[in-house]
C-alpha cells in the first residue's frame, strides 16, 4: 500500500498542503488505521484536497469528514462516497450539535485558523468525541509563537502552553498538593470561557510534540494511572528493600510545603502584581522628591 507521502507526491486533484515531517509522522502514527472503517474528522479544509488523500490513504474508512467556515467550500465535489463537507465555524454550538452526530472518530485534526483561542476551544469541544486509544493532532502550532494568532513564546494562554500544561494534567497524581487537575487551566478558563468540568481530561493518555505538530492519544481513565510497582528477580545485594516494594503503588508525597508546587498564584500572575508594585513604588518616589523639592524651598 501506498505511504501517504507517495499519495501526496502523485496527487493531481484538490490541492493540499502539508509540511513534510508532518507526513513522516502521520505515516507512523496512521498506519495501523489503514484497514479499519474509521472516522475521520479535519478541521479546516482549504481547498480540500487532504480530505480526497485520506479516502485514498484508509480504503475502509467510514467517514471522512471535514468543517469549515469559509462558504466557498461549499462548491467543493468528491466522487468518493465517505466524504462529507460541514460549513461553518467549528467552536459554533450549532455546527459542533451537527459534527458530533457522526462521532465518535477514531482521529480528529485540528488544520484551522490556528489561532489559540480556536484552537484551545477546539479540542475542549471535541475531545470527548473522540474513540478510546484515538488520536487527536493540532498542526501549525508555531502559530501559537505570533502574536498576530494570540501567541507569544511566554503567553500564558498560548495554545502551546494550553497542551504543555495537559502534561502536568497526565501526572496530577504526583501533585501533593489540595488542589484540582481545573486550578492549572483556570487561566484559559477565563480568558476563553471553558468549562472544564465537561471535558475527560482524566482520559488524556499520552501528549507528544514535535516540530509544529502535537499528538494527544486518548485512553480510558484506568489506563492512564502509574500502576503499581512490578519488581523482577530475587537477588537485591545493593538495595534489598526493594523487595518490598513489589506491587505496591507509588508513594503519595505531600507536597503543601513545597513553595514550587503549592502556590495561590501562577508565575506570569505574580509577574502582573509585581510590575504593578513597581509602578506604585515609582509613582510614591516621585511624590517624594517632589515634597523635598518643595521643603528645600
Amino acid at each position: 500500500m501506498k505511504t501517504l507521502k507517495n499519495l501526496y507526491e502523485n496527487h493531481f486533484g484538490k490541492v493540499s498542503q502539508k509540511w513534510s515531517i508532518y507526513l513522516d509522522k502521520y505515516e507512523e502514527k496512521f498506519s495501523k488505521y489503514k484497514t479499519f472503517p474509521i472516522k475521520l474528522f479535519e478541521i479546516g479544509i482549504e481547498n480540500g484536497g487532504a480530505l480526497e488523500i485520506y479516502s485514498k490513504y484508509f480504503p475502509e474508512a467510514k467517514l471522512i469528514l471535514g468543517c469549515d467556515k469559509n462558504r466557498d467550500c461549499e462548491k467543493l465535489q468528491y466522487d468518493e462516497s465517505n466524504i462529507k463537507i460541514i460549513i461553518g465555524d467549528v467552536n459554533n454550538e450549532k455546527i459542533k450539535n451537527e459534527i458530533i452526530e457522526h462521532s465518535k472518530f477514531d482521529i480528529i485534526i485540528d488544520d484551522g485558523s490556528h489561532g489559540s483561542i480556536d484552537t484551545v476551544s477546539s479540542f475542549c469541544n471535541y475531545f470527548n468525541y473522540l474513540k478510546d486509544d484515538g488520536l487527536f493532532i493540532i498542526e501549525d502550532l508555531h502559530c501559537s509563537y505570533w502574536e498576530k494568532w494570540g501567541g507569544g513564546i511566554f503567553y500564558p494562554v498560548s495554545s502551546i502552553n494550553f497542551f504543555k500544561k495537559l502534561v502536568d494534567i497526565i501526572n496530577y497524581e504526583h501533585w501533593g498538593i489540595d488542589k484540582k487537575k481545573n486550578w492549572l487551566l483556570r487561566g484559559f478558563a477565563f480568558n476563553y470561557k471553558i468549562d472544564f468540568e465537561k471535558i475527560a481530561l482524566d482520559q488524556i493518555h499520552s501528549i507528544e510534540f514535535v516540530n509544529s505538530l502535537c499528538f494527544i492519544k486518548k485512553k480510558s481513565s484506568v489506563e492512564n494511572k502509574l500502576g503499581n510497582r512490578i519488581t523482577a528477580g530475587k537477588n537485591a545485594k545493593v538495595y534489598p528493600q526493594v523487595l518490598k516494594l513489589n506491587n505496591k503503588p507509588s508513594s503519595n508525597l505531600n507536597e503543601s510545603k513545597n513553595p514550587w508546587s503549592n502556590k495561590d498564584l501562577f508565575p506570569e500572575e505574580e509577574l502582573v502584581l509585581c510590575q504593578k508594585q513597581v509602578k506604585q513604588n515609582e509613582k510614591q518616589i516621585m511624590d517624594l522628591k517632589k515634597e523635598i523639592q518643595n521643603l528645600k524651598k
